[in-house]
């Protein structure tokens, strides 16, 4: 800030302006030190005291809501002066606030001088009170008036016109250290609210100088990557073998279509951590250019979104799941329905005529319909228990007791009711008379077996011989049926077990829902055992059953 000169006075002397200029360059080197409001204010306090000879000076400011002029520094006046003056109102009739609001200087010679222009205040005229000649200038920055610098003399004096200059001086070096002082207060509030909202997010920042191969992380990075800051990689290639090797590649694809197009890089990839764990991360990136259109360096953020992409995983898990559950519940309704629709109109047509012939209809004749009726109610029973462990598969509910079960006995008494519904296929049965007992239920087993020796004989079909043998090892005993079926295709060893499977070269010769084998693989996992199939050398099928021996065994 600058003051005219009055014409009627002579020019300052040389050495006058030099000790001035030379002041004024000392305090400008001083506040390039420092970005302290308070310690601002104290350098030009006291170069306005040391240059105007004079022990007393203050500056102030306006408050952040601008509704008042707080004292940042003051040198030479009493505590009570202080404890009045050091913070007023704006609109305060004092020369520190007039000086404010209008952003025009004020100077008394004399406290008479000050008397004759504010005659309300002479007793109350603000820090100069009791005092003789005084001088405000008001600090401004770009035209806005952000507070004020005044000084005191105990005698009367009149400022010339270079000590106001000299003052107006002080004053513009005053606003420009405050506002760069608040550029940086503001700067650096910016910087810890960025900073902690990366700490907060788990964000690290990075910089890549391109030409020099030389990367540059924050220490955000270093807990990121689980590295100590000396071991994050120095350059690139070292930062790439940080990534899992099917994701290496396409980073590094991204990192070049970024330099050498300008492309945007947002990419998500996972890194190997040294624990081996693997961490998925969302890296963000922009390239710089230099003056010649080089790229100069890229500057970027890596933030840990593992949960979010686990949280996504399991998402997809459950609508996949959602998506198979729905596709079961469609195959089930129309494999039951296919199902139940034969055994029941067998059944309801069956007895609507022996009610409505009984006496018209040849022995023979109701002999057949009877045992076809008993035949399909068999079968729909079957079915019933099946569908039942179905549904006590999906509620979780599938219980199992741990009794011992003598296989022999069971495999007596299945037989010889599967005789009953295959009289044309032969059951040969080769269980030894000293076979441990299992653990397991009779009731589950039995399902099984019935299930197994069901499938050998219909797929064996009229004239074929189904094998039932066991035998045991120390940990388990095992059951095998085997039949002269047409076999296993190669791969169907395990598709066989899927709920709804039907083999493609048999589904259209033989019946079936493509849910027995199901039923008893779970039946069979729920008592702690396990069940495959395998295709026998001479033709046909085997499927070998083992179950845990019981602990206690004592059913001979």
């Amino acid at each position: 800030m600058s003051v005219v000169p009055d014409p009627r006075r002579p020019e300052p002397s040389a050495v006058r302006v030099a000790d001035q200029r030379a002041r004024l360059q000392e305090v400008a080197a001083a506040l390039a030190q420092t970005v302290d409001p308070r310690a601002i204010a104290a350098l030009i306090v006291d170069a306005a005291c040391d240059g105007l000879e004079t022990p007393r000076g203050w500056v102030t400011v306006v408050t952040p809501d601008g509704q008042q002029a707080e004292i940042l520094h003051a040198t030479g006046y009493t505590p009570p002066v202080l404890g009045t003056w050091g913070r007023v109102p704006l609109g305060a009739d004092l020369p520190m606030t007039a000086a404010i609001r209008t952003g025009q200087p004020i100077y008394f010679a004399s406290a008479a001088d000050r008397l004759r222009t504010r005659p309300a205040r002479a007793e109350r005229g603000g820090p100069a009170a009791g005092l003789e000649a005084s001088a405000v200038v008001p600090i401004s920055i770009e035209g806005r008036v952000i507070g004020a610098l005044g000084v005191s003399f105990g005698t009367a004096r009149e400022l010339d016109a270079d000590e106001r200059w000299f003052l107006g001086a002080l004053a513009s070096q005053v606003a420009q250290a405050l506002e760069r002082a608040r550029l940086f207060a503001a700067l650096r509030e910016q910087d810890e609210r960025l900073r902690f909202a990366l700490e907060a997010s788990g964000t690290g920042t990075w910089e890549w100088n391109i030409p020099e191969d030389r990367l540059t992380w924050s220490s955000e990075v270093s807990v990121l990557y689980a590295r100590s800051p000396d071991e994050v990689p120095a350059g690139l290639s070292e930062y790439l073998q940080q990534i899992h090797p099917d994701d290496r590649e396409r980073v590094a694809g991204a990192i070049r279509a970024s330099v050498e197009g300008g492309a945007p890089y947002d990419i998500e990839f996972r890194i190997l951590r040294p624990d081996g764990a693997l961490q998925w991360n969302h890296g963000v990136g922009k390239v710089f250019l230099d003056p010649e259109g080089r790229p100069q360096r890229m500057l970027g953020t890596t933030r840990d979104v593992t949960d979010r992409k686990l949280a996504e995983a399991e998402r997809d898990r459950f609508l996949e799941a959602e998506r198979e559950t729905a596709r079961l519940r469609d195959a089930f309704i129309g494999v039951v329905s296919h199902e139940l629709r034969t055994p029941i109109t067998t059944i309801y047509g069956g007895t609507r005529v022996l009610a409505r012939r009984w006496r018209d209809l040849e022995p023979d004749a109701r002999d057949q319909i009877l045992t076809d009726v008993v035949e399909e109610a068999d079968r729909l029973y079957r079915l019933a228990e099946d569908l039942l462990v179905l549904t006590r598969v999906e509620r979780g509910t599938l219980d199992v007791g741990d009794e011992p079960v003598h296989l022999g006995r069971l495999i007596e008494r299945v037989v010889a009711s599967e005789r009953g519904r295959w009289p044309d296929v032969r059951f040969d049965v080769r269980v030894p008379p000293d076979l441990p007992s299992l653990q397991g239920e009779d009731t589950y087993l039995e399902q099984v077996l019935r299930n197994l020796l069901g499938n050998a004989a219909k797929y064996g079909g009229s004239g074929s011989t189904v094998t039932i043998d066991a035998s045991a090892t120390p940990a388990d005993v095992e059951l095998r049926v085997s039949d002269q079926g047409p076999g296993i295709e190669e791969g169907e060893a395990e598709l066989l077990f899927d709920l709804f499977y039907r083999s493609p070269t048999l589904a259209a010769t033989h019946a079936g829902g493509g849910i027995g084998l199901f039923v008893c693989r779970q039946l069979v996992r729920a008592m702690g055992g396990r069940i495959r199939a395998e295709r026998r050398s001479d033709g046909g099928a085997r499927f070998i059953v083992a179950l845990p021996r019981y602990a206690d065994d004592d059913i001979g």
